[in-house]
């Protein structure tokens, strides 16, 4: 826990500045996630005030790309939640990949990398590399610089290799990254032929024709109102058919809901498109 705490007036006040400097809106975040965020980082960069990080922020551009790489959620672990690997591997990517003649992925916040990494490792154990186009974003251009280099958490290493091993009982993960002092790095062909973006932070800009969505244990960090905008964007983003994958104790519930997406992997978060 930090030593510095903000009210609710200081953390509006820094969402108002950044809104009026940089145009980027965060006030639908969550506001306990972005409080929470906010104190850290006036901990970690002695700032101890909200009056401190609104000059900062507002009068140092790159200290605002730290800022943003800051924000940005990041995700735990590689293959986290085995259950859904499993699924996607026993025939559901092969049988919807190999049926198309361009498969679409997107990963609309991949500010840590783990899943992508995983499901980079998951085409290439079922061939399948070759007929998919995978695109990831993130708020983050310095987020960004690190996925493209493939780096990981290396303190991570050891839930990584039992969540591998629980999918690939006769390979090691090892064969797809290496450890350096503290620092793992993915294989270098593995990150290979990836479309990398940066996207604003009410994802207005979105690749078209995706057919499958990665957006795992994400909502959580948005209130309602953002929750379904973003959502909404999901839905317009994906081809009828196409599907999306999100954590396992969260659900696509918004007024008419029902009438966009099905429920088809129940235990596993996945959620298709409907055909009109």
């Amino acid at each position: 826990m930090s030593k510095y705490e903000l009210g609710i007036v200081d953390t509006r006040n820094i969402l108002k500045a950044i809104q009026e400097h940089y145009e980027y809106d965060f006030r639908n975040y969550a506001l306990t996630f972005f409080k929470r965020r906010l104190e850290y980082m006036l901990e970690k960069y002695n700032l101890k005030t909200a009056y401190n990080l609104i000059r900062v922020i507002t009068n140092d551009d790159a200290f605002f790309q730290v800022f943003l790489k800051e924000i940005c959620i990041e995700n735990t672990e590689m293959f986290r939640d085995p259950s859904l690997w499993r699924f996607l591997m026993d025939g559901f990517l092969t049988s919807l990949i190999k049926k198309s003649t361009s498969y679409k992925i997107w990963f609309p916040e991949v500010s840590s990398g783990e899943e992508l990494y995983s499901l980079m490792i998951l085409l290439t154990e079922l061939n399948l590399r070759e007929y998919v186009e995978i695109h990831a974003s993130s708020i983050s251009e310095m987020r960004l610089d690190d996925v493209k280099q493939g780096v990981f958490d290396a303190s991570k290493m050891e839930v990584n290799e039992a969540n591998f091993k629980r999918i690939f009982r006769n390979k090691e993960l090892n064969e797809y990254c290496t450890i350096k002092e503290d620092q793992g790095y993915m294989t270098p062909d593995l990150m290979k032929n990836i479309h990398f973006f940066r996207q604003d932070a009410l994802m207005e800009q979105y690749p078209k024709g995706i057919k499958l969505i990665f957006w795992r244990n994400q909502m959580l960090y948005y209130n309602q109102i953002m929750e379904e905008r973003m959502l909404k964007t999901m839905n317009n983003c994906l081809v009828a058919g196409g599907h999306m994958i999100i954590g396992l104790n969260e659900k696509i519930d918004y007024w008419n809901s029902n009438k966009d997406f099905i429920l088809v992997g129940e235990n596993d978060g996945v959620y298709k498109k409907k055909f009109s």
